[in-house]
């Protein structure tokens, strides 16, 4: 339970620590504990599992036998009827169910508990700024409120690593205030000094505090660019991109005065990250669970600008115009060039960033864990593919050195879990497809031999792109390159999630 309240406890403040742990130790003594005894034995089980799929030294059967064995047990005892009213202690064990399975391959089950925490919390009222109001402890009050905003925070999740609707409005989202990040100065309701063990305590809080903030960001991003009412998916343009290039050379619309406008958010953003949640901050003066903090918020980051630029990436690789870009393009168009060009520098710098805090000794050290790192890696490197499209722009050697540590990375992972594998095959292929359809076929040779599952590669391809995949040769059969469609101008793989993977 220790790696539970190490790792994931400072991210996700769900739990009380001190009463979870009251609890735990009643449980083992035999005596009464203050919480529904069924789903607090459920809890403890899923912070098991969610615990075994952070040891990244076991092997990939050992963990999955593992995490399974508590999941199971913990999924028998929450046998929860639709028709109940619900309890604080369901709603957290629904949330740490839903991280849980974010580990698995099952984004459904993750859509659906995420879904009923939503509703729990709502029938209990957590969403109204009364209801944490009425409680008299101030410890109370600040767990309903996280409760409630890490039912947010998951929602938000979910739906953009899943491609899907957010369940919670705005209006809901900032109906109930999360305390404010304390500074040194800072008092209590009483007037008293904050006392140093509660300081470190609501400054952990704040890590929390500044992802809901981002996740907000990126929330409205893809309200703006990647949902069925945006500009960016016209009735014309169902994917944010004409159907074919050729006939339809006009880009599709896209607010690139909202792009700006979030951008300015980003960087204000960042600007008011408190200094413990700074990677500027010297390592000596954090100790290392803000360090962690701060690099996964840097990570969010970049993320985050990635996506809100990508839309503009897709718009600018579907531009035929000449190479070099010609001198008389509108001023929409040098923008569209700018934010693909940042677009493209946040996919390579987060690529780059995990490489630097990756650890080859088992432990998750200061990164996110392992299957956020495959989404992040995963999302980063179909930026690379789409900038190979202007290598006019986007300087190939620097292009395939972060297309290489990307592939290297997910390499990396394959003794983590199958979605690295997967990821990395969904990659090559897309690559393959890709510069298919860039250049012409080279003619075979007359006695070479060729895998007919994996299409030809050029030789400035593989000079480019030379991390190999032989697990793609050997499992031939597993991907059947024809059956995936991957149309230059179709950009549906870039903006969308890889949530299926």
């Amino acid at each position: 339970m220790g790696l539970y309240w190490y790792y994931v406890d400072p991210l996700y403040p769900f739990l009380d620590q001190q009463k979870f742990e009251h609890s735990y130790r009643a449980l083992f003594a035999g005596t009464t504990i203050d919480a529904d005894e069924r789903i607090f034995v459920s809890t403890l089980n899923l912070i098991f599992a969610l615990s075994t799929q952070l040891i990244e030294s076991m092997t990939p059967e050992q963990r999955e036998s593992l995490s399974q064995a508590y999941f199971k047990r913990a999924q028998n005892l929450l046998q929860f009827c639709l028709w109940d009213t619900g309890s604080i202690e369901l709603i957290q064990c629904l949330l740490i169910m839903s991280q849980y399975l974010q580990s698995t391959n099952n984004p459904h089950q993750t859509w659906m508990v995420v879904g009923s925490a939503v509703r729990i919390s709502q029938g209990l009222g957590l969403h109204l700024p009364e209801t944490s109001l009425e409680l008299s402890n101030e410890a109370e009050r600040n767990l309903v409120k996280r409760i409630w905003h890490g039912c947010i925070l998951m929602d938000r999740m979910i739906a953009i690593t899943h491609g899907r609707p957010a369940m919670i409005s705005d209006q809901l989202a900032s109906s109930v205030v999360l305390p404010s990040i304390p500074d040194a100065g800072d008092t209590t309701e009483n007037g008293t000094q904050l006392d140093d063990a509660s300081m470190h305590r609501l400054r952990y809080q704040g890590f929390f505090h500044k992802s809901l903030e981002l996740y907000e960001v990126i929330h409205h991003a893809v309200l703006a660019f990647y949902s069925s009412t945006s500009p960016s998916r016209s009735p014309t343009h169902p994917n944010g991109a004409g159907q074919n290039s050729q006939s339809s050379p006009e880009r599709p619309e896209l607010d690139l005065g909202k792009a700006l406008q979030l951008d300015q958010r980003l960087t204000k953003w960042e600007k008011s990250l408190p200094s413990f949640l700074k990677m500027s901050e010297p390592e000596t003066a954090l100790d290392e669970v803000f360090r962690r903090q701060a690099v996964i918020l840097r990570i969010r980051l970049l993320h985050a600008r990635m996506l809100l630029f990508r839309p503009m990436l897709a718009c600018f690789c579907l531009s035929q115009s000449p190479e070099p870009a010609q001198t008389h393009e509108d001023l929409s168009s040098r923008v569209v060039q700018q934010c693909a060009m940042v677009c493209v520098e946040a996919a390579q710098s987060l690529i780059s960033f995990i490489v630097q805090f990756q650890r080859h000794d088992g432990s998750l050290g200061l990164l996110p864990a392992w299957w956020y790192r495959v989404f992040y890696i995963y999302t980063a490197a179909t930026v690379l593919v789409a900038a190979r499209l202007r290598p006019a722009v986007f300087s190939s050697p620097d292009i395939s050195r972060s297309w290489n540590q990307a592939m290297g990375l997910l390499h990396d992972h394959e003794n983590l879990g199958p979605s690295a594998r997967r990821c990395a095959a969904a990659l090559q292929i897309l690559s393959t497809k890709v510069f298919q359809d860039q250049q012409p076929q080279p003619a075979a040779l007359p006695n070479s031999e060729v895998n007919p599952a994996v299409p030809n590669v050029s030789n400035d391809q593989q000079e480019s792109f030379d991390m190999p995949f032989p697990y793609l040769t050997q499992d031939a059969t597993a991907f059947d390159m024809d059956a995936i469609s991957f149309d230059v101008s179709d950009f549906s793989w870039l903006n969308s999630m890889p949530g299926s993977l």
